[in-house]
């Protein structure tokens, strides 16, 4: 009969234990839930930090050893240097780029192409088939696309050297300070990133629900996958529309940093690339008779732009431990980045999708591939 009462005890302690973890859990979730709310208007520039911290660890440690082991004043370095190697290419660029989108006309392109056709015979051919195309888009004819074309890529380049895509005149006005403010934020949380990164991690390691060696190849998924993103793709991506603007400006094409700033956007598309605006730019330099120049850009495009993308690209991947990820997803997961995040999806999207696939990998590894080998014919 004692036994029995013993047993009873037993449970009800079992039971009392496991309400009292239900119940931290609930209050846990509700609290992180409740800081996650608190910084939610920050989280772009604290994630930006996070990832620029990670993505500079290498130059932030060799720094910290050049000024005699001081990692605060080494950190205050790092920070002062973000502005200038982020904002005065962005203001240059933008600058550069509104001039070139006041000054540049479809219109004045068809008519190089068209005599270009006329010159080999299929002249008269080409605008009827434009103004058709125009008209389907609910157009008078091309010249009225075209206008309302450059219209709206100038009132997207304005907005770009604001910083804003965002709607109205208000959103217009203020966004300029909104994003000020926001890179202060990214700055002052870069700086402590850098001094406490270690104890933030230590963090992250005592709270996960993982084991050590699990959350320890999250967190490498996670560093490996900032890395990639950033020099994989932003700089490889900015390198190869750098080599684009001077390709064009070579071959006498108008606008060359529009044009390298497509070049830079094509360059995530995993088929095509960059190929996708040099290519046509080769055929309108062939058409309209510019026979060298349009060699000239094949060669360029293939050689030396391919390179970046077929050998700088593949090496940073490699160093970074991020080959394993299948192209495709990438490039799924950069697109949904940036419907989700705007431009930083660049870098968010590819995150979610480290953080994703290595939870997975982990569970799988736990339970056991279930799936059955396949068997030869």
């Amino acid at each position: 009969m004692t036994g029995m009462v013993d047993d009873v005890e037993a449970d009800e302690v079992i039971e009392r234990s496991w309400e009292r973890k239900a119940l931290l859990t609930v209050v846990t979730l509700l609290a992180f839930g409740a800081f996650l709310l608190i910084l939610w208007p920050f989280v772009t520039p604290i994630a930006w930090a996070l990832c620029l911290a990670v993505a500079t660890s290498r130059p932030y440690r060799a720094l910290t050893a050049q000024l005699g082991g001081r990692p605060k004043l080494a950190a205050l370095v790092m920070v002062l240097l973000v502005p200038v190697a982020l904002l005065l290419p962005l203001m240059l660029v933008g600058g550069m780029l509104v001039e070139e989108v006041k000054s540049f006309d479809i219109g004045e392109v068809v008519a190089h192409v068209e005599s270009g056709l006329a010159a080999g015979g299929e002249g008269g051919k080409l605008r009827p088939r434009l103004d058709s195309a125009a008209e389907f888009l609910g157009y008078e004819d091309f010249d009225a696309l075209s206008g309302a074309l450059q219209k709206g890529t100038q009132e997207l380049a304005r907005r770009f050297v604001t910083g804003s895509l965002a709607k109205g005149v208000l959103d217009v006005l203020f966004a300029p300070f909104l994003f000020l403010f926001g890179f202060v934020v990214m700055l002052i949380t870069l700086y402590f990133v850098y001094c406490d990164g270690k104890r933030l991690r230590d963090v992250v390691v005592d709270v996960s629900p993982f084991t050590l060696p699990e959350t320890e190849r999250i967190l490498d998924s996670l560093r490996g996958t900032t890395t990639a993103a950033l020099l994989g793709g932003v700089l490889v991506a900015l390198i190869q529309g750098g080599l684009g603007s001077v390709s064009f400006a070579i071959a006498g094409l108008d606008a060359p940093v529009l044009w390298g700033l497509v070049m830079a956007g094509a360059s995530l598309f995993p088929f095509g690339g960059t190929a996708l605006v040099w290519a046509p730019a080769a055929v309108y330099l062939f058409i309209t008779g510019s026979t060298g120049a349009g060699i000239f850009l094949v060669v360029w495009g293939l050689v030396i732009v391919g390179t970046a993308d077929n050998v700088l690209r593949p090496w940073i991947l490699s160093r970074t431990g991020a080959h394993d990820v299948h192209p495709m997803m990438l490039f799924f997961a950069i697109m949904s980045g940036i419907g989700l995040f705007g431009i930083s999806g660049v870098v968010f999207g590819p995150l979610l999708l480290a953080l994703i696939t290595t939870v997975l990998r982990i569970y799988r590894e736990r339970e056991g591939s279930r799936a059955t080998p396949a068997t030869a014919a």
